[in-house]
């Protein structure tokens, strides 16, 4: 009996040491300190120089995604096969990357397993091959066309492609009848360049108080709209180490209001933008 008991603490053990760790994740898949609010679970398992990395749904233990990976810390890099699934279990997209870029054909699917898009990406260039609604039928003629499609953090985007390429991805303002840029193909730019935005950010950013005596530093990302006339509106920020530096950055984010917007087929539109805004203490 003394035998048998030992042998069984030694599979228990061996059992427990060969189960993957596992890391929470909420709906932007940022990592949680346990299982409460958790979108998803993440598990990870060594596969020689390489490191297998599911995600599973946390509401039905469905997996949402399956990938191999050359780094896992601080944040993954993906080498190889990678794909995604719908909570109903169908695939919903499938390819290849190459140290963290893709590579080659891309394909995704709608929940019903029906193609929704197949896209080329090679030599540094992302080419739109055909995209289908959901009725399946082909929304590119010969690379050209214009389409919707649902994008998971951003809403119902419209999408136009010329010689198979994205020139424009824009969403519609339903309250305002506002129509806003995501892609454009003439980025608006900060009429002084980048140098001169940073250094007149630097000149106007004051050190809260508060952020200089709790020792906090590093980058707030500000979200905002570069308007048709080159001013700037819908300040937010994204992501910030502190609520000091949070308030300071987007207070002088709302300054900046000397761009040159974005282009659309030669027509200034409404561009969104995120900026980084960085506080370092001296």
């Amino acid at each position: 009996m003394k035998l048998l008991f030992a042998t069984l603490v030694v599979l228990q053990s061996v059992s427990s040491i060969a189960q993957p760790p596992r890391q929470y994740l909420d709906e932007k898949e940022n990592i949680l300190a346990g299982p409460e609010g958790a979108s998803y679970y993440r598990e990870i398992t060594s596969n020689g120089r390489l490191y297998i990395v599911k995600d599973f749904y946390a509401s039905n233990e469905q997996l949402a995604m399956e990938a191999s990976c050359s780094e896992i810390i601080p944040k993954l890099v993906y080498e190889g096969p990678y794909k995604t699934f719908h909570k109903n279990g169908k695939i919903c997209d499938e390819g290849l990357y190459n140290g963290n870029d893709k590579r080659g054909f891309w394909k995704t699917y709608y929940e019903d397993g029906q193609p929704e898009e197949e896209v080329l990406y090679q030599a540094g260039k992302t080419l739109y091959q055909q995209h289908w609604d959901e009725s399946g039928n082909a929304q590119l003629v010969n690379g050209n066309g214009h389409f919707t499609k649902k994008n998971k953090y951003l809403g119902e985007q419209h999408i136009e492609i010329l010689d198979h390429q994205l020139i424009a991805s824009y969403s519609v303002d339903a309250a305002v009848g506002d129509t806003t840029y995501i892609v454009v193909q003439e980025t608006a730019n900060y009429k002084s360049g980048m140098i001169g935005l940073y250094q007149t950010l630097s000149k106007a950013l004051r050190y809260p108080a508060q952020a200089r005596k709790g020792g906090f530093e590093g980058k707030v990302f500000v979200e905002f709209v570069v308007q048709k006339d080159g001013t700037i509106r819908d300040v937010k920020v994204l992501k910030g180490p502190h609520e000091s530096l949070n308030e300071e950055a987007a207070r002088v984010m709302r300054m900046m209001n000397d761009w040159t917007p974005g282009k659309v087929r030669g027509k200034p539109v409404a561009q969104k933008m995120v900026l980084p805004v960085a506080f370092k203490l001296g």
